[in-house]
């Protein structure tokens, strides 16, 4: 869309529901205009003089709202000025007792905020005198932590919800499917790639886990090449699993490292060159790593490794042993939720029936910007549209807000 962009009806009525709540959230699967609704209403606030903060649970979701509204966002434990205290435990300056000092706060990825955080976040906000936008889509996965607050947040009935449903832009199947996806039907995969006719999201069938991780192999290390696209940092793999089956993200990361960097790795199994995902909150000379930072192993050195991730300007020294790091080739959708990437390849099987649900297939493919493939059997995906939720959270946020607020 360009700023000469009509606005829909539904548009119109999401900025009129921001512009008058005190909190609000605006939420719709991929292709309805999230981002370019919400520059809208973050420019307009700043220039009405509102003194605004933007942020995200994670490192490369900040980035991407940066990068969208063109403007500065940060991570949520920054934003709250984190001090981390013990194994995995944070402090925030700005709490209960130090309010954040803003007008206006937007929070994008919403819904990988989990109930310890959300709290925090909460704590630290006078919501009398700050506006409030969560920003999220509902039917990706809940969060790693406990919880599900962005959905009881919108089912709750307590907060005002805006809603956007029309596509915006035309992304082809990937988001055409991602719609029917989030409504329990059926999408008909292509067989073949076709951009200008918006057919970017093909299956290719194979029965057997071997064969399965043969292709994908294939397909990451000879054809997205040929087409053009960094096989490293322009294709993703994504596996519901991290270590059970040939399809899992170990297996692939050892083949997918093999293949794609010619450095040879150490005991430790890491290599310079190596692509590597951060698995949890680090604190370090330049500020606190994230869980799911991504970056790239620059340099080893005896005990240590120096790891230039996205977002820091020099490189991370960090121990070989005990880092928090995995090779990041292949990640599960957890994971790599909040980023998005031009090439997503997704391996589907029946073993992965019992846990692979439709949050997790919707969140898979909406990561691909450009071109998804699922290669396997496709009864799996369809299978994986049928099952809703594995495991419902009970967490009665959705009762208590009803509840306080009648």
């Amino acid at each position: 869309m360009t700023e000469e962009h009509t606005l829909t009806d539904e548009q119109e009525q999401a900025i009129d529901i921001v512009k008058n709540s005190n909190i609000s959230i605006l939420t719709g699967a991929p292709g309805v205009g999230k981002t370019y609704i919400a520059k809208m209403i973050i420019d307009e606030h700043i220039k009405r003089g509102f003194r605004t903060l933007l942020c995200a649970p994670s490192g490369k979701a900040a980035r991407r709202l940066a990068e969208s509204t063109e403007r500065e966002a940060t991570t949520i434990h920054k934003m709250l000025d984190s001090r981390m205290m013990g194994e995995g435990h944070f402090e925030f300056m700005y709490n209960v007792n130090k309010q954040l000092p803003a007008d206006f706060i937007v929070v994008d990825e919403s819904s990988m905020i989990d109930l310890p955080l959300m709290a925090s976040l909460m704590e630290a906000i006078d919501t009398d005198s700050t506006k409030l936008l969560f920003i999220g889509d509902d039917h990706q996965l809940p969060p790693v932590g406990m919880g599900c607050v962005f959905k009881d947040m919108i089912k709750s009935g307590t907060i005002p919800v805006a809603v956007l449903t029309i596509i915006q832009r035309a992304k082809g199947d990937i988001v055409k499917s991602c719609h029917d996806i989030k409504n329990g039907e059926y999408y008909i995969p292509r067989k073949k790639i076709n951009l200008e006719a918006g057919h970017n999201l093909i299956h290719v069938d194979c029965e057997t886990p071997t064969s399965i991780v043969k292709t994908i192999e294939r397909i990451v290390v000879d054809f997205m090449p040929k087409r053009g696209y960094d096989p490293i940092w322009e294709v993703q793999v994504l596996s519901p699993t991290n270590s059970r089956t040939l399809m899992s993200c170990d297996n692939f990361n050892g083949i997918l490292q093999s293949r794609l960097n010619k450095n040879k790795p150490g005991p430790t199994g890491f290599a310079i060159g190596d692509k590597v995902i951060n698995i949890k909150n680090t604190p370090t000379a330049f500020g606190y790593l994230m869980n799911g930072d991504m970056g790239t192993i620059e340099d080893i050195e005896g005990k240590d490794m120096w790891v230039n991730f996205f977002g820091f300007e020099n490189p991370l020294q960090l121990p070989l042993i005990g880092n928090n790091l995995l090779h990041a080739y292949c990640c599960t959708a957890h994971r790599y939720q909040g980023s998005e990437v031009p090439v997503v390849v997704i391996p589907v099987h029946s073993s992965f029936n019992f846990f692979v649900t439709r949050p997790w297939i919707y969140t898979a493919i909406s990561r691909a910007q450009k071109i998804c493939i699922t290669v396997g059997q496709f009864k799996s995906v369809e299978s994986a549209i049928r099952h809703e939720d594995a495991s419902k959270r009970v967490t009665r946020l959705q009762q208590k807000l009803a509840s306080q607020e009648s």
